[in-house]
């Protein structure tokens, strides 16, 4: 008996669940280009313009019902989005990036081949909790191409690259530029950047989730310690401080990647910036680690 086999196994559904997100993100970074944006940000409501006569777009504040929600009425879609997010404070525009960050979602499941297939066959509505606050691959596709076109690789990927260590005010002052939300900004900046960093999203000081950088998983590290409490005293103190989370919130620290990253291969010191979401709850933790460092820990 090859008791290696169900690992195989998972490691393979693992890789055709990673490649089926980056598809759905590649195809919201092809839309955002055929749409012409050459410099952010891209504007979900000139998108929902231009598909006026296939989508009929309505917002209003559900409450906790969804952040979102298609159905295919037989001769276009109607696209619902939630308002409920902008009683948050927001800098710029009408709408919470939150809710940008929705419809951007919805418009997933219209551009994607077999959610728009799976819509029309079904007639049914499809209701949707965004921002990568679901495990279903469908919703993970269309969170995915969410990022792919508020965020193409092309316009962002040049921000993010300029130093290994970029201060809380720089991640917010690209966060504005894109207006995007800043959990959004986050996932995609460990997706993109050529430094070693983690993004990950915690819960009354459990990890939830992550993005690990290419750099890192080049070293072995292909996933944060899900499930786990963080053991970043410095993390702990902020939650400490920031629980339950009621208002928006910064704060840096220190730690070790062995309180985040599942690796036997490699530990090295971290920056550490930390985020109080409020109309979400989560905290987000912005990982750094020093490129020179896990040179010299790679080559040892």
């Amino acid at each position: 008996m090859n008791r290696r086999a169900p690992l195989m196994d998972r490691k393979a559904q693992w890789r055709q669940f990673y490649e089926e997100r980056n598809a759905a993100m590649r195809k919201g970074e092809e839309t955002a280009i055929a749409h012409g944006f050459t410099s952010p940000p891209v504007d979900v409501f000139q998108i929902l313009h231009a598909e006026r006569r296939l989508i009929y777009a309505a917002g209003e504040d559900f409450g906790n019902a969804f952040d979102g929600r298609i159905r295919y009425l037989g001769n276009r879609f109607l696209l619902c989005y939630n308002t409920k997010y902008n009683r948050w404070r927001h800098r710029t525009g009408q709408h919470h990036s939150r809710v940008l960050f929705s419809i951007a979602h919805e418009l997933g499941h219209y551009y994607l081949d077999d959610h728009r297939a799976y819509l029309v066959s079904n007639l049914q509505p499809h209701e949707s909790f965004s921002e990568f606050s679901s495990h279903k691959l469908i919703e993970q596709q269309a969170d995915h191409f969410a990022a792919g076109l508020l965020m193409p690789r092309q316009l962002l990927k040049p921000h993010i690259n300029k130093e290994n260590f970029p201060e809380p005010q720089a991640i917010l002052d690209i966060r504005s530029t894109f207006n995007v939300s800043l959990t959004g900004l986050l996932a995609r900046w460990a997706q993109l950047t050529d430094f070693p960093c983690v993004t990950i999203g915690t819960f009354e000081g459990r990890i939830q989730f992550g993005w690990v950088s290419e750099s890192l998983r080049d070293r072995g590290c292909y996933r944060v310690r899900r499930d786990d409490a963080a053991g970043s005293r410095s993390y702990q103190r902020f939650v400490a401080q920031n629980s339950p989370v009621s208002r928006y919130v910064q704060h840096s620290g220190d730690g070790d990647t062995e309180y985040w990253l599942e690796s036997d291969r490699f530990s090295s010191g971290t920056t550490e910036h930390y985020f109080a979401i409020p109309h979400t709850g989560f905290i987000w933790v912005f990982l750094i680690c020093d490129e020179h460092d896990l040179s010299t820990s790679w080559d040892d």
